[in-house]
């Protein structure tokens, strides 16, 4: 793997080097672009230059600088709030000085939009064929929020984020999903390439249980220019895992100096957040800018855990015993469990043990170091040279589930006499280089030219915990272990032309582009110490390895890589004054499973000038991640026991060559299938109104999900067929400490319709300026058919194991099916004020047996709101509220835990300690958050 990088680096390098020495002089278009009423510099004003990909940003003072071989252009001055100015510019040999007064008034001024697109045309996201949201660097800073994640969620309806608690490394790192789909149906890019996965897979019972997606919190908030969120599936243009859409973010490169400062809390005292984020860019004299930015995070942990009512040191939770071969009867039963719980009590109050709050549900704390380099220098008069680079380090802390000291296989009582509650430490570093070049050749081709390394490692060490199988070392049996390590490393290389015949054939767009990819993934799992896995004492009964999260093994450890070889065709043009057509297609082959195709036709047809239809029909795939392909572990996880709430399991996932994966029939991964319809329609009725609406079909077959939990049966009760050979399967497979399986496999089919509405308008108001935005989403997801098993797993045996209601409730109902968003922002002179609602849909959760713990919880409003204040020319203050009405989620209902006289439950609150439901979440359950922050521009 090593040498075909080594080679692919050199061979783009040599490519980069011939670029290079094709230097000579450039020429620069300078200027500044200003407020035409108060004079003011407008900063982020986008500068573009027609038939061409080439634009800048201004900086904060204003100014900007663009290079330009000589002849005659068209640039075009855009910015939110005014009106789009077009100037024509001559260069000579010593460049050219334009400044601009843009004009603010009620015209609504629609982003130019990048992504979705090879074509030099500049369109706006009412003319584009698909629909985009542009999210500029001031939305994302007006939400309140610190991490970019949580930032998007606020501002765009079609995406869904929420923090996960309990969750293993999940805690460290927040799923995101687009319309209702899986966390890896999503694709990234960064300045419009791909970027890469993180490293950990999401094994825990969350949104996108069983998937690999992309931590967009590894890129630091002050880098970032602005985000473009292409609500359409694209793997067609940017290959494997775009079927529900593409965020692109685009990271800044202007001159000047930006700083943020931003502090807050939740209204109950907890969750302490800060950040500071620079921005600084330099222009290397006439060659172009480099950006660099930093930005620091430290989030406290937050916890709206309940109040325990189980057993701490005496189990009173008991079942009926047998004695002498006869069953006790009720009343002795009852008795036993009242003087157990007698025992327990007294104990509670001689150790003035507190059952408040002995658990962490909530935020885990995280604190966050990353920095930002960005940049293009123009090489020559037709070349220019492009580059960034990302470094991110993160600290994590989070934890599981409280062990009590009556749990003895799981508590070494001469350690922790009241029991402990274990801590997930995770250390997660992130990094990405890309170096490029673009240019054009004398005929009117366009080129570029990228290389692109992006890896990410998470290395989980638990503390607070024991090996309760070192109970014979009492006292100075280890409380902290390093539990191993998973890292991701991928390298992308793109070489793409295009050209626009349309001014050769008469018609104003004719763009055709092709291109070549060449990746490479590795997948490493690196095993944790050997007192992090190992059972010390397996004939005792006593658990093994660290608690709550045993290491990785030595038998788990990988090293594997794939290489994957693409090439696509894309053809955009304007074949009338009113007809916009698209066509494209993408091949890949992936060298561990095989190829695949996918095309796309989208047409928009421009009625009037007020008014366009604009659809898509294609298909799409996503290939098997390489983590799902080799992931392998051993891991503590809870599950519902009837009659006596969660219960610890070791969990085994295989992978799909294992023998154990092969006796119980799981067949090789391969690729999910899509095929995506939509129709939609853009509108400007009048000149300060926008509106789009856009419906979708996505059906998605062989979708990878990571199974139910194959159980081995239980200690009590009535085996069922499926844990009498799930046990037999272990056992022959030398599987003796697992009680339980998983398996990643393609089991189902699903079905996603939608509709996505945004409508927008700016308006002169007492003197001030207003913008109304009203944006929404309506979802659903459901499973076509019954989920496909193989021969060793008959359905009527296997069917609810392999993919069981709680699944099934988790890819339907775990996320809002709607969700809608009304906000405004008013700006008067020196003061601002931006007030947004958000209605989150109803979600639910599904039990894997009993419908009497499926769970519903209602919709829910949530208001944010801010007010700022331009100090000075430099500095705004900004104070503000998010979830200003301390709004909250349902609680769980089914709270009915067992008592000493009533052994019959039905509870999802494990005693009383989860309040809010962890499987199914809306916007988190912290409650109203508050801040204030600084930001200065110079």
């Amino acid at each position: 793997m090593k040498r075909e990088t080594y080679s692919l680096t050199f061979l783009s390098t040599l490519i980069l080097f011939v670029a290079v020495v094709l230097t000579g002089s450039a020429q620069t278009l300078r200027g500044k672009v200003t407020d035409s009423k108060t004079n003011d510099p407008l900063p982020g004003v986008s500068v573009t230059v027609e038939g061409t990909t080439q634009g800048v940003s201004t900086d904060s003072q204003g100014n900007y600088s663009l290079p330009l071989q000589a002849g005659n252009f068209r640039v075009q001055y855009s910015f939110v709030g005014y009106t789009t100015q077009t100037r024509n510019v001559s260069m000579g040999s010593s460049g050219a000085t334009l400044d601009v007064a843009l004009v603010e008034n009620t015209l609504t001024l629609s982003d130019v939009v990048v992504v979705g697109s090879r074509s030099t045309q500049i369109r706006s996201n009412v003319e584009t064929v698909a629909p985009v949201d542009v999210i500029s660097s001031r939305e994302l800073q007006s939400t309140g929020q610190i991490e970019p994640t949580q930032m998007i969620n606020l501002v765009a309806p079609s995406f869904n984020s929420a923090r996960q608690t309990v969750a293993d490394g999940t805690d460290h790192i927040d799923p995101a999903t687009l319309r209702g789909l899986g966390p890896d149906q999503v694709l990234v890019l960064l300045n419009g390439k791909r970027r890469h996965n993180q490293a950990l897979i999401n094994v825990n019972g969350t949104v996108g249980r069983g998937s690999v997606g992309t931590d967009l919190n590894t890129i630091p908030a002050a880098a970032i220019e602005r985000i473009e969120v292409l609500r359409e599936g694209a793997s067609s243009q940017y290959g494997s895992d775009a079927i529900s859409g593409v965020v692109n973010v685009v990271l800044k490169k202007d001159t000047g100096t930006t700083a943020n400062l931003h502090l807050g809390q939740f209204y109950e005292g907890d969750g302490r957040n800060a950040q500071l984020g620079l921005y600084h860019g330099f222009r290397i004299g006439k060659l172009g800018v480099i950006g660099a930015a930093a930005d620091l995070r430290f989030r406290e942990g937050t916890n709206r855990a309940g109040t325990y009512t189980g057993p701490v040191y005496v189990n009173w939770n008991v079942s009926r015993r047998t004695i002498n071969g006869v069953q006790e009867s009720e009343e002795d039963w009852i008795a036993n469990r009242t003087n157990l719980y007698n025992q327990d009590e007294a104990l509670i109050a001689q150790n003035n043990f507190s059952r408040e709050n002995n658990m962490q549900i909530g935020n885990s704390a995280v604190n966050n170091f990353g920095g930002m380099l960005n940049g293009s220098l123009k090489i020559a008069p037709k070349t220019q040279l492009y580059f960034s680079g990302i470094l991110n380090y993160r600290q994590g802390r989070g934890a599981g589930f409280y062990r009590y000291p009556f749990q003895t296989n799981q508590v070494i009582t001469e350690l922790y006499p009241n029991g402990f509650l274990p801590e997930i430490n995770s250390t997660i570093w992130d990094r990405s280089v890309m170096v490029g070049a673009n240019g054009e050749l004398g005929n009117g081709w366009r080129w570029d030219l990228s290389t692109v390394y992006g890896g990410n490692s998470f290395r989980f060490d638990i503390t607070n915990t024991n090996n309760a199988s070192l109970d014979s070392l009492r006292q100075n049996s280890p409380t902290e272990f390093y539990a191993g390590t998973l890292k991701f490393n991928q390298n992308t290389t793109d070489l793409g032309i295009s050209k626009d015949f349309g001014s050769q054939i008469g018609l104003k767009s004719f763009n055709i582009a092709g291109g070549l990819t060449y990746r490479i993934d590795n997948y490493q799992i690196e095993p944790g110490e050997e007192a992090s896995w190992r059972n010390y004492a397996p004939s005792r009964g006593k658990a093994a390895g660290a608690q709550v999260f045993p290491g990785f093994q030595p038998a788990n450890a990988v090293n594997e890589s794939r290489t994957i070889f693409g090439a696509y065709l894309d053809l955009e043009t304007d074949l009338t004054e009113r007809l916009l057509i698209d066509l494209a297609g993408r091949y890949e082959n992936y060298s561990d499973f095989g190829g695949n195709l996918a095309g796309k036709f989208s047409t928009r047809y421009k009625f009037a000038d007020f008014f366009s239809l604009r659809g898509t029909v294609a298909n799409g795939f996503r290939a098997p991640s390489i983590h799902q392909r080799y992931f392998s572990a051993i891991s503590t996880v809870f599950v519902s026991v009837p009659g006596q709430g969660l219960q610890p399991r070791q969990q085994g996932t295989f992978p799909n060559a294992s023998p154990v994966a092969q006796a119980f029939g799981i067949p090789s991964l391969t690729a999910e299938k899509s095929t995506n319809y939509s129709l939609g329609f853009t509108s400007q009725p009048l000149p300060n109104i926008s509106i789009t609406v856009d419906a979708y079909n996505i059906d998605i077959r062989d979708r990878i999900v990571l199974t139910g939990q194959f159980q081995r049966p239980p200690a009590t009760g009535t085996p069922t067929p499926a844990q009498i050979q799930t046990a037999k399967i272990l056992d022959e497979a030398g599987q003796t400490d697992v009680s339980a399986a998983v398996f990643f496999t393609n089991a189902v089919n699903t079905r996603t319709q939608g509709i996505d509405l945004v409508a927008s308008g700016d308006y002169r108001v007492a003197g001030g300026s207003l913008t109304v935005t009203l944006a929404g989403n309506i979802n659903r997801t459901w499973v076509r058919g019954q989920p496909k098993v193989s021969a060793t797993l008959p359905y009527e045996v296997f069917g609810n194991v392999l993919f069981d209601r709680q699944e099934e409730g988790r890819l339907e109902r775990a996320q809002p099916r709607n969700k809608f968003t009304l906000g405004a922002v008013y700006r008067l002179g020196k003061f601002g004020t931006n007030i947004r609602v958000t209605r989150y849909g109803e979600v639910k959760t599904q039990d894997p047996n009993n419908a009497a713990l499926d769970e519903q919880f209602s919709a829910k409003a949530i208001t944010d709101l801010s007010v700022n204040y331009q100090i000075n020319r430099f500095l705004q203050a900004t104070v503000g509220a998010n979830n200003l009405f301390d709004v909250y989620p349902d609680k769980m209902k089914a709270t009915r835990y067992p008592t000493p006289s009533d052994p019959t439950s039905l509870d999802n609150t494990s005693f009383g300690r989860f309040v809010y439901s962890r499987n199914a979440t809306q916007f988190g359950f912290n409650g109203g958050y508050y801040f204030v922050s600084l930001a200065a521009r110079f």
